[in-house]
C-alpha cells in the first residue's frame, strides 16, 4: 500500500536561508557571487599586466577629498604595489574578500568585459 503524502495549501519546502529579521537585499547571494567571478577575472588580469593597478589608483584619487574608509583601503593595498596581495583579495571568498570586493576600484574595460560580465551573470541565475 501506497501513502501519498500532500501539501498542506500554504506550505512551502523552502527553508529560509537567513532569518527574516536579517533583512538582506533581494539576490544578496547571487551579486556577492558575481562579484567573486568578476574578482578572479580583474585577478587574472593584474597578474598578466601589474600596470594596471595604477587604473584602480587613479580611479580612487579622481575624488579623492570624498573617498570612504572602504576606498582608502583599497588605496593603501593598490599603491603598496602588490599584485598578488591585490589578487588574492579579489579571489578571497571569505569576510575580507566579500567586504572589499563590494567597492572594488576595477570598473568595467579593461578588467573585465560586457560580455564577460554577461556570462557571469547568465551563468549566476540560471542555477
Amino acid at each position: 500500500m501506497s501513502v501519498v503524502m500532500e501539501t498542506p495549501h500554504g506550505a512551502s519546502d523552502e527553508v529560509p536561508m537567513f532569518p527574516p529579521w536579517l533583512d538582506l537585499p533581494p539576490n544578496y547571494l547571487v551579486q556577492d557571487w558575481i562579484r567573486w567571478q568578476k574578482g578572479k577575472l580583474v585577478a587574472a588580469r593584474l597578474r598578466e599586466q601589474p600596470q594596471m593597478l595604477v587604473q584602480g589608483v587613479n580611479w580612487l584619487l579622481r575624488d579623492e577629498e570624498t573617498l570612504s574608509a572602504h576606498d582608502t583601503e583599497w588605496l593603501a593595498l593598490l599603491q603598496a604595489g602588490d599584485v598578488e596581495a591585490v589578487a588574492r583579495i579579489l579571489e578571497d571568498s571569505g569576510d575580507t574578500g566579500q567586504r572589499l570586493r563590494s567597492g572594488m576600484p576595477f570598473k568595467g574595460a579593461p578588467f573585465v568585459t560586457p560580455q564577460e560580465m554577461e556570462t557571469i551573470r547568465e551563468r549566476a541565475y540560471a542555477g
